[in-house]
């Protein structure tokens, strides 16, 4: 390639391409990494959301079974939406979830299907043979039947919100790691184009020196000192391309001026 223009015009155009493939890497891959945080988010929301919605409808239950074991009421409605809410997003869980999570699922179905179980089954009152012709209506400790009965129930089914909750996080750990990856992968293409152009800049730099600047700093000052001192006219530098005959043609243009002026003189 001749010509210091065209020589110019490349290197900054190369510069230019390089910046924009390292630009167009960067957006690609801090686009993926949009996405994967958009969905960790997404999962982790989704489950903290389902693990609130269980924790609510298991504490309306047990308020529920308060109301009828130790106020008295002989309702039972409440309880039993309570536990529908708990089947049914259990079941909404299910659909979606990974295998890792299908066992805690099936535990939290058997601790809702035991809650319903206890509910259904309570009564104010319970029925004593105290022997073949004898038979007992007693009243029912409902105080002593929830702490006994009931509170066991309903705390295994609390342990095992909190086990899903775990181990939905762990499932989303792995993400994070490779988030934090990729978060690496989406900055190192901007990096390594930085470090690169700087290099180019640099050796742009000094070649624009070597090749441009400096030449022309020679001729300046040979043209002076030829134009001043009537020094011959002489530039000491290494030139290329159109520098190189800028120089050839001052040095010419000073030689037809010589002989122009000596022919003139001889004339005289």
């Amino acid at each position: 390639m001749k010509g210091i223009g065209k020589r110019v015009t490349v290197a900054f155009l190369s510069i230019v391409a390089l910046l924009t493939a390292s630009g167009v890497i960067s957006l690609f891959e801090l686009s993926n990494l949009s996405y994967d945080t958009d969905a960790i988010l997404s999962a982790s929301s989704r489950d903290m959301e389902i693990s609130k919605n269980l924790l609510r409808s298991v504490d309306d239950h047990r308020r529920a079974i308060i109301d009828i074991a130790i106020f008295g009421k002989e309702d039972k409605s409440a309880c039993r939406k309570a536990s529908e809410e708990l089947d049914s997003q259990i079941s909404s869980v299910r659909d979606n979830a990974p295998m890792v999570l299908q066992d805690c699922l099936d535990s939290l179905s058997m601790y809702s299907a035991r809650l319903r179980s206890l509910t259904e089954n309570y009564s104010s009152t319970e029925t004593v043979v105290i022997d073949s012709l004898t038979v007992e209506v007693r009243k029912v400790d409902g105080r002593r039947w929830y702490v006994e009965v009931y509170e066991p129930s309903h705390d295994r089914f609390v342990e095992q919100i909190k086990r899903y909750t775990t181990l939905s996080h762990n499932q989303i750990a792995p993400r994070a790691a490779q988030l934090s990856k990729n978060a690496y992968r989406s900055v190192a293409p901007v990096l390594i184009s930085l470090l690169v152009m700087i290099a180019i800049v640099l050796m742009f730099y000094f070649f624009v020196y070597i090749y441009g600047v400096k030449p022309i700093l020679r001729i300046n000052k040979a043209l002076a000192d030829h134009l001043s001192f009537k020094l011959p006219y002489k530039a000491k530098a290494e030139m290329i391309d159109e520098i190189k005959e800028l120089n050839d043609n001052i040095e010419n243009l000073i030689n037809i001026s010589k002989s122009n002026k000596k022919q003139g003189e001889d004339a005289i």
